[in-house]
């Protein structure tokens, strides 16, 4: 009788050991899963040392690289890069804490688009490759070297992996990331505010449709010449508005002004604002040919002659802001839209 019992007693005994240690490493996994979600990709982002960001995605390569005197440009446009961009960029990387890990095995990469990035973009696979980020130093040492794959299936998250390394993980939030040139352009063009216009001259094509002027921003506009009419003053308005907060959809290549010259028959219109502190900002706009009907536009500044008179006295400041301006937007063609171009052109 007594055997029985310590056989049943002696398994009970080898069950209830089991489910602890079952119980005991389902903790320490769940424990260790949870300090793994803890975990922030980069403990600390050391921007001091940070050079360049090289972004690269299917068909597109961007590169970003900081100037000695501050700020930043996109390489392959050779203009001013959106620093708010950047820094939202660099705030999200920052913020990435790592999820579950899913696999340490190099062989289960491409099922989650985690491949390196092949030496020629021609050779890209958007079924084997998500989008590759790099924070370089200035000796082109990495920082950090991002790959991040594809979205989870059900549900929120993203897998990614560090080049380099075999582990993938899954973060809870889909970082996303712009990966054409133009996306991380600066592309304001003028902030002024409407009290500081002075006088405005517009000529389309051959022909001047109106020149006017104003002793202050509080009087009202009068012509210039005695030919000239004054303008619908909501259309002023509405130009003053525009110019007050203009910016471009799109910087075409260097190569574009051989093309212009294509399509020289295309009219050409010139708008000429002052301002009251002697700088003169010019604006040639050319409808653009494609079927968007959107606007080509070119721009530089000047000094008024009369701020020129007396050069010695205060002109430093501004012929350096003139230089400055100049050398960001002298050569350059901009795409606006068409609505825009026609409140510049104050066109119905």
């Amino acid at each position: 009788m007594f055997k029985p019992l310590l056989f049943i007693t002696f398994t009970l005994f080898i069950i209830g050991g089991g489910l602890f240690f079952y119980q005991d490493k389902t903790y320490f996994t769940k424990t260790q899963n949870s300090n793994i979600s803890r975990e922030k990709l980069i403990e600390r982002l050391d921007t001091k040392a940070l050079n360049q960001i090289k972004i690269q995605a299917e068909g597109s390569e961007v590169d970003l690289l900081q100037l000695q005197g501050g700020g930043w440009k996109v390489q392959s446009l050779n203009y001013d890069a959106d620093i708010i961009s950047i820094q939202d960029l660099l705030l999200n990387l920052a913020q990435i804490r790592l999820g579950e890990l899913v696999t340490n095995n190099p062989d289960h990469h491409e099922r989650f688009h985690l491949l390196a990035p092949p030496e020629k973009m021609d050779d890209w696979n958007e079924n084997r490759h998500g989008f590759a980020i790099s924070l370089l130093r200035g000796d082109g040492t990495p920082i950090l070297s991002l790959l991040i794959g594809k979205d989870r299936a059900n549900g929120p998250g993203q897998y990614v992996r560090q080049r380099g390394s075999n582990k993938v993980y899954l973060i809870p939030e889909s970082l996303s990331v712009d990966s054409e040139a133009n996306d991380w352009l600066n592309k304001d063009l003028l902030d002024l505010k409407p009290e500081q216009i002075q006088s405005l001259e517009l000529q389309d094509g051959e022909k001047k449709k109106f020149s006017i002027k104003r002793d202050n921003a509080e009087t009202d506009w009068k012509p210039s010449t005695v030919i000239s009419n004054v303008p619908d003053s909501d259309k002023i308005t509405t130009l003053l508005n525009r110019l007050g907060n203009l910016s471009f959809a799109k910087l075409n290549k260097m190569d574009y002004a051989s093309q212009e010259s294509q399509d020289s028959a295309l009219e050409e219109a010139s708008l000429s604002v002052s301002l009251f502190n002697s700088k003169v900002y010019t604006l040639n706009l050319r409808k653009n040919a494609a079927p968007n009907g959107d606007y080509v536009l070119s721009l530089r500044m000047g000094i008024s002659l009369e701020a020129s008179d007396s050069a010695d006295k205060e002109d430093p400041k501004l012929h350096k802001e003139m230089e400055i301006f100049n050398h960001r937007v002298n050569g350059r063609f901009f795409n606006i839209s068409s609505w825009e171009g026609k409140e510049l052109l104050l066109s119905d």
